[in-house]
C-alpha cells in the first residue's frame, strides 16, 4: 500500500498567529484553508448526514435544525483524507513542534438557518477521555458566519485558569454531565467581566484553540445561512489515554491501557507520515463500529444508571450497532 505524504499547506502559519493561539488560546487563521478543499467538505458533510450515523441518531432527536456527529473519519472517505493526508497535520506540527503528531478524532456541528440550538459554554477537556496539555483543534467553517449565524466565542486568556466546568453538549445530555464539576457561566451574558472574543468569517478562514480555553455560542438566529462548521483535533507526545466516567464513547477497539499515548488504528500517526499498520484497516474501506466496544460501552452506561431501562436518557440509549 502506497501511503500519501501529508499535503503541503497553501500558507504556514505565521510567528503573529502562533503568538496570539499561545497568548489568547484561541486564533482565526484567515485564508488557512483553499476553496477546493471546502466545497469537497461540503459535499461530504452533506451525505454523511443523509447517509451516516456515529452517534447522530440518539444526538440528533429532535434536532430543531441541529446535526452533529464524531469519528465520521472511520466511514467517509473525504473525512479520512482531510484527516490523515491533508494539510492539517503540517499544520497541527506547527503548532504543536512535536517529533510526531497523531489525529485525534473529528466531529461535524450543523445548525441550518433559524435553529434556536445553543452550543453551551465549555471547555473541551472534560468531554475527552485523555489527559495532556498538547492538543489542538481546527475548527473550519464551510459558510460565511457571524455572531448572529452562531459564530463561536471564546472567552480569551482562559486557557490558563485551573478551574474546570462540566462538559455540556447541545441537548444536555446528562451522561456526559454526571460529574461533580460545576456548570459553566454563561460568559455571553458576563462580557463586562470577560474578555469574550469572537470573529466573523469566510468559507476557507479557521480557528485555532486548545483543550481547555471556555467557548459557546448561541443558535443560529440568520434565517438565510446555515452554520456548517466541522472541527478535526489533533494531539502530540504529552497526550495520554485516561478513561474515565462522563467522557466521550470510543466506540472501535484501540488496543490502549491507560496511561498509554495515543496511537493505533484509532488514534493514528498523521506526521511525519501515516503508518501503514495503523490505517490499512481503513484504508481497504469504511470501518463501522466495534459491536464490541459499542456493547462494553452500553454496559457501562447501565452500570452507572443511563441507557434503556435506566430511567435517564442519554444519546447512546438507542444506538445499537448505529451508534
Amino acid at each position: 500500500m502506497t501511503i500519501p505524504e501529508p499535503a503541503q499547506p497553501s500558507r504556514d502559519l505565521t510567528a503573529s498567529e502562533l503568538d496570539s493561539l499561545a497568548r489568547d488560546g484561541v486564533v482565526c487563521a484567515r485564508g488557512l484553508l483553499d476553496l477546493d478543499t471546502i466545497e469537497t467538505l461540503r459535499d461530504a458533510l452533506e451525505d454523511a448526514i443523509q447517509k451516516l450515523s456515529v452517534l447522530s441518531k440518539g444526538l440528533n432527536r429532535d434536532s430543531q435544525g441541529f446535526h452533529g456527529d464524531i469519528f465520521v473519519w472511520k466511514l467517509h472517505d473525504a473525512f479520512r483524507d482531510l484527516a490523515l493526508f491533508s494539510a492539517l497535520p503540517v499544520l497541527a506540527q506547527q503548532v504543536l513542534g512535536t517529533p510526531t503528531v497523531n489525529f485525534f478524532y473529528e466531529q461535524f456541528f450543523v445548525k441550518r438557518a433559524g435553529s434556536p440550538v445553543d452550543t453551551p459554554w465549555h471547555q473541551d477537556i472534560p468531554f475527552w477521555p485523555v489527559e495532556g496539555n498538547q492538543i489542538i483543534s481546527f475548527w473550519i467553517t464551510l459558510d460565511p458566519v457571524t455572531r448572529k449565524s452562531s459564530g463561536l466565542e471564546f472567552v480569551r486568556g482562559s486557557h490558563r485558569w485551573s478551574q474546570r466546568y462540566k462538559a455540556v453538549t447541545p441537548g444536555y445530555d446528562p451522561y456526559m454531565m454526571d460529574t461533580d464539576l460545576p456548570a459553566s457561566p454563561n460568559f455571553a451574558e458576563e462580557r463586562t467581566e470577560h474578555d469574550v472574543v469572537g470573529w466573523d468569517m469566510e468559507p476557507g478562514d479557521v480557528l485555532l484553540f486548545g483543550p481547555v480555553v471556555c467557548h459557546g455560542s448561541a443558535g443560529n438566529a440568520s434565517n438565510e445561512t446555515d452554520r456548517r462548521a466541522l472541527a478535526f483535533r489533533y494531539t502530540g507526545e504529552d497526550v495520554r489515554y485516561a478513561p474515565r466516567h462522563a467522557t466521550m464513547p470510543l466506540l472501535w477497539e484501540h488496543g490502549l491501557e491507560p496511561g498509554d499515548r495515543l496511537h493505533g488504528p484509532l488514534f493514528p500517526q498523521v506526521w511525519p507520515h501515516a503508518i501503514e499498520s495503523e490505517i490499512a484497516r481503513r484504508m481497504e474501506g469504511p470501518e463501522p463500529p466495534s459491536q464490541q466496544a459499542v456493547g462494553d460501552f452500553m454496559q457501562r452506561l447501565a452500570d452507572a444508571g443511563f441507557g434503556p431501562g435506566a430511567g435517564k436518557k442519554t444519546i447512546l440509549s438507542d444506538a445499537g450497532s448505529d451508534a
